[in-house]
């Protein structure tokens, strides 16, 4: 292996190993005396330690699948082609993973510290499940997609129940586990069905097949797909499929939930993204466009609309990601007019088809600049509420009366984030729902224009229970007036996130640059 083959994979191997090294450490901490390797070499500190060096290199990886040609591993005989492929899209989004993790991790070091022994555990699992994400990323079979997702599904349904003494966390695991079987039997009965018909898992080969009309029934690929899509939606919580979510999200570890609203959710919009653009050519007659149409509308409206009855902060925050799935699929979709917008593998060579007009296609950079302002706003929200739960126990409505007395730093940034959320400038947000939206109008597609319009529309009708909860926080005297406090590492997490979704927006170019440069 080359230098640069080792600076394509050293993220996932780094964190398969820091994932082993944290739980053998903490399995033999015991045996020694007094606890002194405990104390000299904690989980949750030794964890974000080895977290910092693998971003760095998820950084490296982005910079070479940009400069130099995308890696494949582990090529299929006699096509030759790979299972895994890391290019551009693929380290992107596990640049969002390893990032959304290390915030996660330093979210909840005093967090778990007053609560549960079982620091190592979750540390690990953290990691193997990041591990995880970062493969699905950059799976191009059918095989390697459902392994990948399945152990990512197996450490999610631990973390959420995690709190195993406390009735609201275990129902959040069985419901997330119990939807996640399903979802997960359905969708692997949808891959079964792709691979009779095209007699290959590759997504290049199910391509190929597809627009050579060599499949017995197009009617059975496309019911094959749709079952394919429902699994996929379980992962990203999209109407219908969004039922575990508020349940889940409520009742999980609030730093848990932060993470399954951004680094799981990456995970389902890398390999959805991939699977719709490079496997189901819309040529196909496999009429998958028009199914993502209503999906993302739906999901947009019903997650606004529901999300303003809500009394708990984090149930409100379950349905905003609802929505703002739905306004990520703008970007997808806006992708779909072009032929084969992400790499295609064929036969050993990359090949990059340019869009159908002579203007080029804004859909997917304005999605990973979506998917990266989502990470640092919605973080931050999560962080937020986290700060406060930690000190009145309660994450509802209630508990935010008089935020901006009792703490006026944690009030002022939590306007910021939801102002992001909402799409407000000068913020992350406003600068990703702008891609999105103008991607959409660009095309001058009459069904894209409407969708766009609808997305306007709901992120209109967003402002209104972001800001229940900021006028809250500012007009209502608190019952308590306690002091609210966040711990040193809570607020450096808090402060970088506020920088972030404040400066991607004011020095827009280089995240545009990159954005661009991952998808061309």
């Amino acid at each position: 292996m080359s230098l640069l083959d080792f600076i394509y994979v050293a993220p996932m191997l780094m964190l398969a190993a820091s994932g082993l090294v944290v739980l053998i450490l903490g399995t033999i901490a015991d045996r020694f005396p007094k606890g002194r390797l405990a104390h000299l070499l904690p989980p949750d500190y030794l964890s974000v330690a080895l977290m910092v060096p693998t971003v760095i290199m998820a950084a490296f990886a982005l910079w070479a699948a940009v400069r130099f040609a995308p890696l494949q591993l582990f090529e299929l005989l006699p096509t030759r082609n790979p299972l895994i492929l890391i290019d551009p899209f693929a380290a992107f989004f596990g640049l969002i993973a390893a990032l959304g993790t290390l915030v996660v991790m330093v979210m909840s070091l005093d967090y778990f510290a007053e609560r549960t022994r079982h620091r190592t555990e979750y540390f690990a699992l953290l990691l193997f499940a990041t591990c995880a994400i970062l493969l699905v990323a950059a799976s191009t079979d059918l095989l390697m997609i459902y392994l990948s997702l399945e152990f990512l599904s197996l450490s999610s349904y631990v973390l959420a129940a995690y709190w195993k003494d406390d009735s609201r966390s275990s129902e959040a695991g069985i419901k997330y586990f119990l939807f996640g079987a399903v979802s997960s039997a359905v969708m692997l009965y949808g891959m079964s069905m792709l691979y009779g018909l095209t007699n290959s898992t590759n997504l290049a080969d199910i391509a190929s097949a597809l627009g050579r009309g060599d499949v017995l029934s197009v009617r059975a690929a496309w019911v094959a797909v749709i079952m394919v899509l429902a699994g996929l939606g379980f992962k990203l919580a999209l109407v219908p499929f969004h039922l575990w979510a508020p349940d889940t999200y409520e009742g999980a570890p609030t730093p848990i939930t932060a993470w399954l609203s951004v680094a799981s959710k990456a995970a389902g919009l890398a390999v959805a993204t991939r699977f719709l653009l490079v496997a189901i050519p819309l040529e196909s007659g496999v009429n998958w466009y028009a199914v993502l149409i209503v999906l993302s509308a739906a999901s947009m409206t019903l997650g606004n609309l529901v999300a303003i009855t809500q009394k708990n902060v984090k149930r409100m925050l379950a349905y905003s990601s609802i929505a703002q799935v739905g306004y990520m699929l703008v970007g997808v979709l806006a992708a779909a007019t072009a032929h084969n917008p992400l790499p295609a593998v064929r036969a050993g060579d990359l090949t990059v088809s340019a869009a159908t007009s002579g203007m080029p296609n804004y859909g997917l950079a304005g999605l990973l600049i979506y998917a990266a302002s989502y990470l640092f706003m919605n973080l931050g929200a999560f962080a937020v509420v986290i700060a406060l739960e930690r000190k009145s126990g309660s994450s509802d409505l209630e508990a935010f009366r008089g935020l901006m007395r009792r703490a006026p730093f944690l009030a002022g940034s939590l306007v910021v984030f939801f102002l992001s959320l909402a799409g407000i400038p000068p913020t992350a947000g406003f600068l990703g729902k702008l891609y999105v939206f103008a991607s959409a109008i660009q095309t001058t597609r009459t069904d894209l224009l409407v969708l766009a319009i609808i997305a306007v529309a709901n992120s209109v009708i967003s402002v209104y229970y972001y800001f229940n909860v900021v006028r809250l926080m500012f007009m209502h005297e608190a019952e308590g007036g306690t002091p609210v406090a966040a711990s040193k590492p809570l607020l450096a997490a808090i402060v970088v996130l506020l920088v972030l979704t404040i400066g991607i927006c004011l020095a827009a170019g280089p995240v545009i640059r990159l954005a661009q440069a991952a998808v061309l």
